[in-house]
């Protein structure tokens, strides 16, 4: 309630001298004091009371204004009596978001999470790398590829394997027979909101029907891609966890991702271990000729020169000789390279673990309906009590 500056006067003396409420002698000192009849100051008490600022022998606790009637002072008290009093409104508005945020939670569609652990492990041997390395710089090539490395949440993000994941066919408790993801989220149907797909039954318009079927792509591996995450830990596990409608259709993608990582790794790897023993076969196939150069050589060396104390032709068959050695060593241990890269090749090497299969979950992760209740509740109750406040203020600083 906005006060006059006379008003505010009167509530300044009261406030100084409240014995001036119920003593008329008092009353009538006071008022010479302060250039007022005491007839003038006793009627202006009269009118406080009325209005409710002055109870009894206490003063309700307003906000002060100053001369331009902006408030001054607005302590926890008259603020409390301010919401206090538009208590109901507060109710029905806090009332009205909660349930509103209880209907919002009814009207989701529900979500299962089913979770996946994978556990990289060392794709090849570091003291094969390391010979390998040190072969190929014998040779001045720089140096055989030390293997492929993977970052395996990229590979759970690549548009890849979101293709397949949205063009496989699943089976699904709501469908009679398999379906892929496009099917099952209708995204190649009409929906009563798509006002050009409505139009163009009426007219029809000439699509390319295979650039139809990459939009419908698209719009479904753009979908999938925001139910798919993936947390990597310190010490290397990694859990992929899948949001699906349907429990068990969760679980089937995020084992379906958990088995496309490791064989695509895997199949990478024996790329990788092919590569390696072609090369070392050329390289093998390579020396082998060079050996043989050098051992004619020196055959021919020996015959053409049985018996000689020349300097000059004991230095050449010398060096004919250290030829021969070192192929002869790097071809040794370029042969069981090989060996070794031809059981590479053959085996089945273990890069990636499946700790934990997903399972079908028994509760829905989404949406969590308490949270959003009490989400919906606390929202309302700011809101309204900011409004009521704020509205409050601005009343009370109306001229």
């Amino acid at each position: 309630m906005k006060l006059t500056q006379h008003e505010q006067k009167i509530v300044d003396i009261v406030s100084q001298h409240p014995g001036i409420l119920n003593n008329p002698t008092l009353r009538r000192k006071i008022a010479e004091k302060y250039e007022l009849s005491e007839k003038t100051l006793r009627n202006r008490i009269a009118e406080l009371k009325k209005m409710g600022i002055i109870k009894g022998e206490t003063i309700t606790n307003y906000p002060k204004f100053n001369q331009t009637g902006t408030i001054i002072d607005l302590d926890i008290v008259s603020l409390w009596k301010i919401i206090y009093s538009k208590r109901n409104f507060i109710i029905k508005w806090t009332c009205f978001t909660t349930l509103v945020f209880l209907i919002y939670s009814f009207m989701t569609t529900p979500l299962f999470e089913s979770s996946t652990t994978l556990y990289p492990a060392r794709s090849l041997s570091e003291s094969n790398k390391n010979s390998l390395q040190n072969i190929a710089e014998k040779f001045g090539i720089g140096g055989v590829n030390e293997g492929q490395t993977f970052n395996i949440p990229d590979i759970i993000y690549s548009q890849r394997l979101k293709k397949e994941i949205v063009l496989n066919q699943w089976d699904s408790p709501s469908c009679s027979t398999k379906v892929n993801l496009i099917q099952y989220w209708e995204i190649d149907k009409t929906k009563w909101h798509q006002l050009t797909k409505h139009l163009s039954q009426f007219f029809p318009l000439s699509q390319d029907e295979q650039k139809l079927q990459k939009k419908y792509l698209y719009a479904a591996t753009e979908k999938l891609a925001e139910f798919i995450s993936v947390d990597e830990t310190e010490s290397g596990l990694i859990k992929i966890s899948v949001l699906m409608e349907e429990a068990k259709l969760a679980a089937d993608i995020a084992n379906y991702t958990s088995e496309f990582v490791k064989i695509f790794i895997s199949n990478e790897q024996g790329i990788e271990a092919i590569k390696n023993r072609n090369f070392i076969s050329t390289q093998l196939a390579n020396l082998k000729f060079e050996l043989d150069k050098s051992e004619n050589e020196l055959t021919k060396f020996k015959e053409e020169n049985p018996i000689s104390s020349v300097p000059a032709l004991e230095e050449q068959r010398r060096r004919l000789e250290r030829d021969i050695e070192s192929n002869l060593q790097v071809f040794i241990m370029l042969r069981q390279q090989f060996e070794l890269a031809k059981i590479e090749v053959a085996k089945e090497p273990l890069l990636i673990t499946i700790l934990d299969k997903a399972e079908a979950p028994v509760l829905k992760s989404r949406p969590q309906r308490k949270l959003i209740v009490i989400g919906g509740f606390i929202l309302g109750f700011f809101l309204s009590t900011m409004w009521t406040f704020f509205s409050a203020v601005i009343q009370l600083n109306k001229t």
